[in-house]
């Protein structure tokens, strides 16, 4: 009996494996629903009724947080909006260094401007870093980079996107710092963070830009504020 079980397996005469019983069973389940659907037709189409409402409750929290949420001394809203408002400092000082000016009015009839960056001193800038980051062929790789885009006419939105990239980044390296080290001593913290993260890496950043627009106000803030939640997962 052991030699005919020894020259079975040999020649790959095995029993059933698990999966395979189980998709028979799927398949054999699926056509005897096809075959009923007349008779169960909540089994073919799933029922409206049955459907959880996820996307009203989300929109009524959102309602919610923005006209009637209080702290007492303050709303939600006048909370996130002074949020916004903190950010918008630095990014209009990075966004007055890089594409914009500055411009004081210390007499309405003669006002003083203080022009940005010329576009060679921020090249020359970008190539000075590379090479103290690592040597010639990246200062080289950097500064050629940065001429593209003023050759090729991108120079000005590429410097309001690198204004919003000057202040996430310290940002989202400093939050997600924090969390990460969180995670990393407290288990239970970071049973909390694993789903959230792995949520946000899914998500595409559309998704919560809308939230973020409606609590943040509409403006580069709002934008920056995405990118930040954005970025974070890789570092935490």
């Amino acid at each position: 009996m052991s030699s005919v079980l020894a020259n079975r397996r040999l020649r790959g005469e095995a029993r059933p494996r698990p999966w395979a019983l189980a998709w028979a069973a799927v398949l054999l389940l699926t056509l005897l629903l096809y075959a009923l659907g007349e008779l169960w037709p909540w089994a073919v189409s799933y029922p409206r009724d049955w459907e959880v409402a996820l996307r009203l409750w989300i929109s009524g929290l959102m309602k919610w947080l923005i006209n009637e949420a209080t702290f007492g001394v303050f709303t939600f809203k006048e909370f996130t909006r002074s949020i916004a408002w903190l950010l918008d400092w630095p990014l209009a000082a990075a966004k007055g260094v890089l594409a914009a000016g500055f411009t004081f009015a210390p007499d309405a009839e003669t006002p003083v401007r203080i022009g940005r960056l010329s576009w060679l001193a921020v090249v020359a800038l970008a190539a000075i870093l590379g090479h103290y980051a690592r040597d010639w062929k990246l200062a080289l790789l950097v500064g050629a980079c940065f001429a593209y885009l003023a050759v090729f006419g991108q120079w000005d939105s590429a410097m309001v996107t690198l204004s919003s990239i000057l202040i996430a980044v310290p940002i989202g390296v400093a939050g997600g710092l924090a969390v990460g080290i969180l995670g990393f001593r407290r288990r239970r913290a970071e049973a909390v963070i694993t789903p959230v993260l792995d949520l946000m890496q899914t998500v595409p950043v559309f998704a919560y830009l809308v939230p973020v627009l409606f609590l943040f106000g509409f403006g580069p803030v709002a934008a920056m504020i995405a990118t930040i939640i954005y970025a974070m997962p890789p570092m935490v």
